[in-house]
């Protein structure tokens, strides 16, 4: 059985989650629970809980006990004419009962992989006026450097990422949002002793003299 133990911290809000997931060695299912500091603040409680069962490539499923909210996700893929077609129905809804529980909100995504440098990628929700198209292009022969522009047909604006891969397991991310002048700059790390680490930082260019908004994670693989 594999174990996976992951801690996130945003500074802004002083907040803290922790995640940890099982893997069967026997099965392709993954359970995971992941809490916030909310289900510890006043003792233990469902507050900031969510349980996730899921089976990776296939349908995902999570339960937060508190405030009742359940998300189903199923996904597929297949080959079209060679290409690598991919497809995710999500759907959001709560079992709380009472009239002002919020709406249910399904989501379809859609991707499709021309080869392995790049990708287009659709995704839109039911009953909304517009929807997200992302191309993705990784650039070179070791495809280190990936480039993802990403246009918001409803808002008509623009979202840029460039992702640069670097030998030893690091990585850089830039993301810059037009719409909400929201510039996200990410650094991660793979080790060899199975964990990865990852620094965040997001600014908001509308208004400077907001600090920027810091969030920290590391994530921690066993075997059982």
């Amino acid at each position: 059985m594999k174990a996976t133990v992951k801690g996130r911290y945003e500074g802004d809000k002083a907040t803290a989650a922790a995640t940890l997931a099982f893997t069967p060695s026997a099965a392709d299912l993954r359970f995971k629970a992941s809490a916030t500091d909310a289900a510890f603040a006043r003792g233990p409680s469902l507050e900031g809980l969510t349980l996730t069962l899921e089976k990776p490539g296939s349908f995902l499923l999570d339960l937060k006990p508190h405030s009742k909210d359940v998300r189903f996700q199923f996904m597929n893929s297949a080959l079209l004419l060679d290409r690598r077609v991919s497809l995710t129905y999500t759907h959001s809804t709560t079992l709380s009962p009472g009239p002002a529980k919020p709406p249910a909100r399904t989501a379809l995504d859609g991707s499709l992989t021309f080869d392995p440098a790049n990708k287009l990628s659709l995704s839109h929700t039911l009953g909304s006026s517009g929807c997200r198209v992302k191309y993705s292009y990784a650039h070179g022969q070791d495809r280190l450097t990936t480039i993802e522009p990403c246009f918001d047909t409803a808002n008509n604006a623009w979202d840029f990422a460039v992702t640069r891969k670097f030998q030893g397991g690091d990585a850089i991310k830039a993301t810059y949002q037009a719409s909400t002048k929201l510039l996200a700059l990410d650094w991660t790390r793979d080790s060899k002793i199975g964990a990865s680490f990852k620094v965040a930082a997001s600014f908001d260019l509308s208004d400077q003299s907001k600090a920027p908004k810091l969030i920290a994670e590391s994530t921690w693989n066993y075997e059982i």
